[in-house]
Parts: C-alpha cells; sequence; structure tokens
C-alpha cells in the first residue's frame, strides 16, 4: 500500500467521522433548544412578566434603532 493510498483511507475514515459528528451537534442543539424553550415557558408560565418582557429578560432587549445615527452616515457620502 502506498502512502497516497494509506493518506485516501484516512481521509475517508476522517470525513466520515465528521459526518457522524456534525450529526451528533445537531442533535445536541436541538435538544439544547428544546429544553432552553420548555424552561423558559415554565418559568414565564408562573412568573408576573408578560411573555415579552420574559423574552426581554431570558434574551435582552433588541436596542432600538436610532436613525439620527442613519442620517449622519447617509450625509457623510
Amino acid at each position: 500500500m502506498t502512502i497516497i493510498e494509506r493518506l485516501e483511507e484516512k481521509v475517508t475514515r476522517q470525513e466520515s467521522k465528521v459526518a457522524r459528528e456534525t450529526e451528533k451537534l445537531a442533535t445536541y442543539k436541538e435538544q439544547l433548544e428544546t429544553a432552553m424553550f420548555a424552561t423558559f415557558k415554565r418559568r414565564q408560565s408562573i412568573s408576573h412578566m408578560s411573555f415579552e418582557e420574559a423574552l426581554d429578560h431570558a434574551f435582552g432587549k433588541e436596542r432600538q434603532f436610532d436613525d439620527s445615527e442613519f442620517r449622519k452616515d447617509e450625509m457623510s457620502e
């Protein structure tokens, strides 16, 4: 067996491992998202906060768009 053949086999085995690990990762991500959402829903259901308030509290509130910054950028062009 030549070095090229051995390397081809190694590449093939590694590609197979990567494919399996990628599938596992996708499964773990899905499980994590499901668990996080279920926990969020359970906590929100016993909370005094509204659903929107709970979302903001859990994941952070999006920054409000300040269009004055946008106008400054347009004027400088």
